[in-house]
């Protein structure tokens, strides 16, 4: 592939492009971030993002924006425009009606139905494309993306709060960290799909699962609950957003009947006993691209020692005690913390790791 044809100004809207498709975190599904600019005469006439799944796509948006000042200027957009039928009609057809110029695209679009099709449509249509542009700073807004679409796999964050000690469990208090801990979690948890706890810790915490810190996006909740022992008062089941058992096949049948008719998913595993890699797989087949693992210390071996994660974050409270797996020494077989640059979120230690492969 030749290299783009970059002008000075570029790299600015494509920045834009790029802060535009974040505000769509959390929001769109299975469906890529994705933003959009467009210029005429460098000055920006149009701005879109993709808002919510099954909703117009961020070219759409900033091309209905631009209207008719689009003839002749630039498009900027931090994703391939698609090229096919989806929930919404393909935006190469609207991006070739409007008499757009130029075409400025971040990254190939990795999906296999697309994968360089609609950078090709609309160079056939006589449309200037320029490709890559800010590649790395794109791939990084869509790094779930690229894993849900390519592996047909969730990416995994692991959320871990520990004491002093790496100590997990039965503190005096139900929260260990501080709050603007509890606030930066809840952003995270407002920009996946899916938030995932054991029964133990429901049993132990009864969490909500929920931003309400940030309140953005609730995402959908998952347990696994293999003999489907969850309680019917938990706030599990409180119908703000999308439930998921995970659970045996001898779980009992009413029950799960019950649940369904009030709108709780499932997914039933042949045994009591069942791998996560192939939980994580059931979840990606229900459009669950992205989720934050939170508990506990079971799931966080397992996951740990498979090295299923594709982030962690390490929250260290100044605080001593609990008890359960040390998590410092099951983190350590992949990363030494201490290599690791802290961030001090307010009275606790921050570490943010991306696991190599």
């Amino acid at each position: 592939m030749p290299a783009p044809v970059q002008n000075a100004f570029d790299d600015m809207y494509m920045l834009e492009a790029l802060a535009l498709a974040k505000k769509g975190w959390g929001r769109t599904g299975v469906n890529p971030l994705v933003g959009a600019v467009v210029t005429n005469q460098l000055r920006v006439v149009g701005r879109g993002f993709h808002r919510k799944l099954g909703e117009a796509h961020a070219e759409t948006v900033a091309l209905l924006e631009a209207g008719s000042r689009a003839q002749d200027g630039t498009l900027y957009v931090n994703l391939e425009p698609c090229c096919i039928c989806g929930r919404t009609p393909p935006c190469v057809d609207l991006i070739k009606k409007t008499g757009i110029a130029r075409v400025v695209i971040g990254m190939i679009d990795p999906n296999p139905s697309v994968n360089g099709g609609g950078a090709e449509c609309l160079r056939q249509a006589g449309i200037r494309v320029d490709i890559p542009v800010m590649e790395q700073a794109s791939m990084n807004v869509n790094r779930w993306y690229v894993k849900y679409i390519t592996q047909k796999m969730p990416y995994i964050i692991l959320k871990i709060a520990t004491s002093r000690e790496g100590r997990i469990s039965n503190f005096p208090k139900k929260y260990i960290t501080s709050e603007p801990a509890l606030r930066f979690v809840h952003s995270l948890r407002s920009q996946v799909d899916a938030i995932m706890v054991g029964i133990n810790t429901v049993h132990r915490d009864d969490p909500f699962l929920t931003d309400r810190l940030v309140g953005r996006s609730n995402p959908a909740r998952v347990v696994l609950d293999p003999r489907l022992r969850i309680a019917p008062d938990a706030h599990f089941f409180e119908p703000d957003a999308r439930r998921i058992i995970v659970t045996g096949v001898n779980s009992d049948q009413s029950r799960m009947k019950d649940l369904a008719s009030q709108g709780v998913e499932f997914i039933v595993m042949p045994a009591d006993y069942f791998l996560l890699d192939t939980v994580f797989k059931k979840l990606a087949e229900l459009e669950i691209g992205s989720i934050m693992v939170e508990g506990g210390g079971l799931v966080f071996s397992e996951i740990l020692g498979k090295k299923m994660f594709d982030e962690l974050y390490v929250f260290v409270a100044p605080v001593s005690g609990g008890d359960g797996a040390n998590m410092f020494e099951e983190i350590s077989h992949i990363v030494n913390l201490s290599d690791v640059q802290a961030i001090q979120t307010g009275e606790d230690l921050l570490y943010h790791v991306y696991r190599n492969n």
